[in-house]
């Protein structure tokens, strides 16, 4: 195909300007630059435009047909009629009179996308046309290509017609010598020779000459049999060759490319700056959420360790508190208790207090201010880290004209203090019911009891023995019974006192054991308390940053295709230089 290293680099162009167009929309440019791309996109399809002239019978057509590869009158494209024809690419096949003597004609043919083809009916019959040929179509004309018939190649038509083309336009002309295939080689050199000779006289100058034979040309193209032969024979490599290097060295044509890629340039470059700067704010943003987030953190690990001092003064209020609770339960495991009969508490109202409610009361009394000054501290702390998220997040997080909320430290006690609060009574509730301190006493109690009940059992037993022994024998087997007698009394009695002590120390073990637990659940509340305080802040953090990590993420993107797109506008820049007639010397 005529100028497909042009047409490639057009076409890779044309795509690439597709992509930056797109690039564009999807950033939300400006419309400006969207027109100007627009408007890029559309002149870049303007086509090439050929002007054939030559005498009628010349084989104007054939030679068209041969050049690009379609015929012309198979198709119905060519009307017969004496007009000026004006060729462009239509989707269906219709004429549109312009004036009296100029027809425009739409065709589906595909090469008419890239080449618009003034067709004019013959020189000789068309005087009266030169000038709208010569003033309207030959300066837009990117070739004029003057057919001669290689039978008669003086007609005088074709020649006054050059004469009338002015000198500045004679750059665009060749000279096509048609039906050389009539004509021996020898005759066509001596044609070739003289025409050369003519033109320096008249014009002074040369002009490019091809003697071809269309219908071999086109035969090569459609029939496919002996083609290289054919082809070769009909001397259109070297038409096309020249054609092809007019098309892709047109210096007009391609300082527009250069002109279109300087444009575009800008605009790329234009928005490559804006990318890149949003793409560096994304980037700050994020690395000012991951500091904010990395505070956050922080500031969890600063206020548990200004809480941990009120975990050991709890633990050694409850050590206190342990002291007092023992005295209960020695209250409770007395040795007049155990040989109380049972049921005597409740006729008496006597019943013990409860351990577990006394320990947990004493817990409050000694804990309760302190755990309320830590809540304030909490607080404050909580409101220190807001303070600071506002003042490193405006702009980023919050509007620069964000008022920082006012939080007042009176005594009415705030939510995040009562939350905090009601946490740790609740903790210490379920630590002192976890312990069942009253569940120990009674059972230890009533095994006291059950030892307790033989002592009174004994005394009869006792008396009665000594009396048989005294009254058996003497009174020193009395004595000695009796002693017996008391011995097993005082026995019943130490197992009785030894069962109390046991359970006694059962409590008091089992209240020394609990204080890492009391430790421990109080640590765990707290931390869950302070953590939850600070995050909330994260309903703010964690979708600002997942958000700025997506923009940065596509910024980046954008960037990154803009670089991509640029080093192929550098490529495209650099094969226009190498095209264009001035930059290859």
């Amino acid at each position: 195909m005529i100028g497909d290293d042009y047409f490639e680099l057009r076409s890779r162009i044309g795509t690439d300007l597709l992509a930056l167009a797109a690039a564009l929309r999807e950033s939300g440019g400006d419309s400006d630059s969207a027109s100007i791309l627009d408007n890029l996109l559309a002149s870049l399809k303007e086509p090439f435009v050929f002007v054939v002239v030559g005498e009628v019978n010349v084989g104007k057509s054939t030679f068209l047909n041969a050049l690009f590869g379609q015929d012309f009158s198979t198709t119905g494209v060519v009307p017969t009629t004496g007009k000026i024809l004006f060729f462009r690419h239509g989707e269906e096949h219709h004429v549109v009179p312009v004036t009296p003597t100029l027809d425009e004609v739409y065709a589906p043919v595909d090469f008419l996308r890239d080449f618009h083809i003034v067709d004019t009916p013959g020189t000789n019959s068309v005087e009266n046309e030169h000038q709208l040929i010569t003033e309207r179509f030959v300066p837009i004309a990117d070739l004029v290509i003057f057919v001669f018939s290689a039978m008669n190649p003086w007609g005088a038509s074709a020649w006054q017609f050059l004469e009338k083309v002015h000198r500045e336009w004679m750059r665009h002309v060749i000279f096509v010598l048609q039906q050389s295939d009539l004509r021996s080689p020898e005759e066509i050199q001596v044609i070739t020779d003289y025409m050369g000779q003519l033109t320096r006289q008249r014009f002074g100058r040369d002009f490019p000459l091809f003697a071809v034979s269309a219908k071999k040309a086109f035969l090569a193209r459609n029939a496919g049999i002996e083609r290289e032969r054919l082809l070769q024979d009909s001397g259109f490599d070297a038409l096309e060759a020249h054609i092809s290097s007019i098309v892709r060295h047109n210096a007009a044509r391609l300082n527009k490319l250069a002109s279109t890629m300087r444009l575009a340039r800008q605009i790329l470059d234009d928005m490559r700056q804006r990318h890149v700067a949003s793409m560096h704010q994304a980037k700050r943003k994020t690395l000012v959420l991951q500091e904010l987030q990395t505070e956050r953190e922080l500031q969890v690990d600063r206020t548990l360790k200004k809480i941990l001092p009120a975990l050991d003064a709890t633990e050694r209020d409850y050590h206190e508190s342990v002291m007092r609770v023992a005295g209960l339960a020695s209250d409770a495991l007395t040795t007049r208790k155990a040989f109380q009969r049972k049921g005597a508490e409740d006729d008496n109202a006597a019943r013990p207090q409860s351990l577990d409610h006394r320990l947990f009361q004493e817990l409050q009394h000694r804990t309760g201010d302190r755990w309320r000054q830590v809540s304030l501290v909490l607080e404050e702390d909580v409101h220190q880290f807001e303070r600071f998220l506002f003042a490193q997040g405006r702009g980023i997080l919050f509007p620069p004209d964000v008022v920082l909320p006012s939080h007042d430290y009176g005594e009415e006690e705030s939510e995040l203090r009562r939350r905090f609060g009601t946490h740790v009574d609740s903790s210490l509730r379920r630590f002192v019911i976890g312990l069942k301190l009253d569940e120990d006493i009674e059972p230890g109690l009533e095994s006291a009891r059950v030892t307790a009940r033989w002592l009174p059992r004994l005394i009869l037993p006792v008396i009665i023995g000594t009396a048989l022994c005294g009254w058996m024998d003497d009174l020193v087997s009395a004595a000695i019974a009796f002693g017996a007698g008391l011995l097993l009394l005082a026995v019943v009695y130490l197992l009785t006192q030894i069962r109390l002590a046991k359970s006694r120390n059962t409590i008091l073990d089992k209240l020394e054991e609990s204080s890492a637990t009391l430790r421990e659940m109080l640590a765990k509340q707290v931390t869950e308390d302070v953590t939850h305080s600070f995050t909330k802040f994260l309903d703010t953090l964690n979708p600002a940053q997942a958000s700025a990590a997506q923009l940065e993420h596509e910024q980046s993107t954008q960037v990154e295709r803009l670089r991509q797109l640029s080093d192929s506008f550098d490529t495209l820049d650099q094969q226009i230089k190498v095209l264009t007639p001035t930059g290859g010397k």
